[in-house]
C-alpha cells in the first residue's frame, strides 16, 4: 500500500475512535479535578541526615558486624558500601526528600519481607517508620516530616546474625542522634 493510502487508513481509524468515544459519552458533565498545590509549593523539609547518614564506613562495620566493606558511591542523597568479593555483604544509606514513606514500605511488603514498626527519639521528638527484614538482608527506614531514610545492610546470605535488623536499627539511630 503507498503511503497515501495509509495516512487515509489511520485518518480514518481516528475519525472512527473518535465518533465512538462521543457516542459512548452519556452527557453528563464530568467532576472537576481535584485541586493541586500552588506550583513550587513544598512539603516541610524533615531534618539534616549529614553525608552517608553521619556514619564512618568503621562505625558501619563495628555496628552491623560486616567486615572488608569500602565506600563505593556517594553522592548528595546517599552511600553504597560493598565487600569486594562478589557474595561478600553490602549497605546502602538512602535519603528521600519530600518522598512518602508508606509507597517505600508497600514494596518491602510486596517483596515478602517480614516488616514491623520501629520508632526512636530524634533530636525534635520521637520518629516513626519500619524495618523489613528477609533472608540475610534487614532495612529501617525512618520518616521525619515529609522526608525519610533508609539504612539497607546485606548480611552474609549463609549465616547472617539472628539480631541483624537490631544492628541495622542502631545505624539508624546513630543517623538520628547525629541529625540536624
Amino acid at each position: 500500500m503507498e503511503t497515501r493510502g495509509l495516512r487515509r487508513v489511520g485518518a480514518g481509524l481516528a475519525a472512527a475512535l473518535c465518533v465512538l468515544l462521543t457516542a459512548c459519552s452519556d452527557g453528563a458533565e464530568t467532576e472537576p479535578e481535584p485541586q493541586q498545590d500552588e506550583p513550587g509549593q513544598v512539603d516541610a523539609a524533615g531534618l539534616f541526615f549529614g553525608e552517608c547518614g553521619g556514619v564512618s564506613a568503621d562505625e558501619l562495620m563495628q555496628t552491623t558486624g560486616i567486615s572488608n566493606v569500602r565506600l563505593i558511591e556517594r553522592n548528595s542523597v546517599g552511600c553504597r558500601w560493598e565487600d569486594p568479593n562478589f557474595f561478600g555483604a553490602r549497605a546502602s544509606f538512602s535519603w528521600y526528600r519530600g518522598s512518602p514513606i508508606g509507597r517505600e514500605r508497600a514494596l518491602v511488603e510486596l517483596s515478602g519481607r517480614d516488616v514491623f514498626d520501629v520508632s526512636m527519639q530524634g533530636p525534635n521528638g520521637e520518629l516513626h517508620g519500619f524495618a523489613g527484614r528477609g533472608v540475610g538482608i534487614c532495612e529501617v527506614s525512618i520518616e521525619s516530616e515529609s522526608d525519610f531514610f533508609v539504612w539497607s545492610v546485606v548480611f552474609d546470605q549463609l549465616s547472617p546474625p539472628r539480631d541483624m535488623c537490631e544492628r541495622v536499627e542502631a545505624l539508624a539511630e546513630m543517623t538520628v542522634t547525629r541529625a540536624e
